[in-house]
């Protein structure tokens, strides 16, 4: 019996949707910190620091520390806005990018005397992981978020590619446009540029899950598995890379590695119905009757009704 792909669902390879559009600004898993200076670089104690983001006009209220420092967790992912302000000093803004896949280089922000507040007001500084662009490429950004958040892949993909061409090697950037390729069903791109993203940082495990699915999609089992393999048990939120897995093995008559992972998938997901069948198919395949007929009375526990309920039953009055 030959066993069907499964897909995986783009929920399970990104949180997009907590990342670049979440109504909350508290979803995520960024981290940020910064330390307030005046500009001869004395520390400011108990500065009011304001993050704000994107377009939503919302966010933390903070205060820094007797030593000028300040830090927050769990952001979501995205454009920010900084503002900084202190009795005596000029207020001060500055726009950032968050990610939730990389550590962020502190915003070291420097504030200076009141005095000089009628001289004409500096240029927002933006930053993409401490490196400064132009205000060209932080509107391309900008615009590809609100692209992408509004299902205009095509936008979003001309708006990233503006932005990536003054920051090549940032993989924020190359992560939003395998992102962008993806939903446009582009994956032939999508994995070109998601394997630019683990080229840039090996530890970016959302990269990584994506060129397993489009790997395994292909039928190529040991790319998907490599690639698999690089992404941290807790890092995968669904079984199907588990099943896709196990079911190219079993495909390819090799239901011993077949029931690994279909048992990983089991214990990712215990209420999957698909996982017990096939797990049961791998074991049946290799004689495991006991076991088999576990799998299988697990799968009519769950799926009473299921599509694979009548074979189940029939392969069970096999077994004795």
């Amino acid at each position: 019996m030959r066993l069907k792909n499964l897909g995986i669902t783009a929920a399970a390879l990104f949180a997009l949707v907590g990342t670049l559009s979440a109504q909350e600004w508290r979803q995520g898993k960024g981290r940020v910190e910064g330390n307030v200076t005046d500009e001869k670089g004395q520390v400011i104690p108990d500065a009011k620091v304001s993050l704000r983001l994107g377009e939503t006009g919302k966010g933390p209220d903070l205060t820094a520390n007797k030593k000028g420092h300040w830090a927050i967790l769990g952001l979501n992912g995205g454009s920010w806005t900084v503002e900084v302000s202190a009795p005596g000093y000029r207020p001060f803004k500055q726009a950032i990018t968050v990610l939730e896949t990389q550590h962020m280089p502190p915003v070291d922000i420097q504030l200076g005397p009141a005095q000089q507040a009628a001289a004409a007001p500096a240029e927002p500084v933006t930053t993409v992981n401490g490196q400064k662009i132009s205000k060209e490429a932080a509107e391309a950004i900008q615009k590809a978020n609100t692209a992408i958040h509004d299902k205009n892949f095509a936008a979003a993909e001309e708006d990233y590619g503006k932005a990536l061409a003054e920051l090549p090697d940032n993989p924020s950037l190359l992560r939003n446009l395998a992102l962008a390729y993806y939903f446009d069903k582009k994956f032939d791109d999508a994995l070109k540029y998601a394997h630019l993203v683990v080229l840039k940082d090996e530890t970016a495990a959302d990269a990584w899950l994506m060129i397993a699915e489009l790997e395994l999609q292909k039928g190529n089992l040991d790319e998907g598995r490599n690639a698999l393999s690089k992404v941290p048990d807790d890092r995968v939120t669904s079984p199907e890379p588990y099943l896709n897995v196990g079911i190219l093995y079993y495909n390819k008559g090799k239901s011993a590695e077949a029931e690994e992972f279909f048992t990983k998938a089991a214990a990712k997901s215990p209420e999957t119905s698909m996982a017990y069948y096939y797990r049961g198919l791998a074991r049946y395949q290799q004689k495991k009757t006991a076991e088999s007929k576990s799998d299988f009375q697990k799968y009519l526990e769950l799926e009473p009704n299921g599509t694979e309920a009548g074979t189940v039953r029939e392969i069970l009055k096999t077994i004795k």
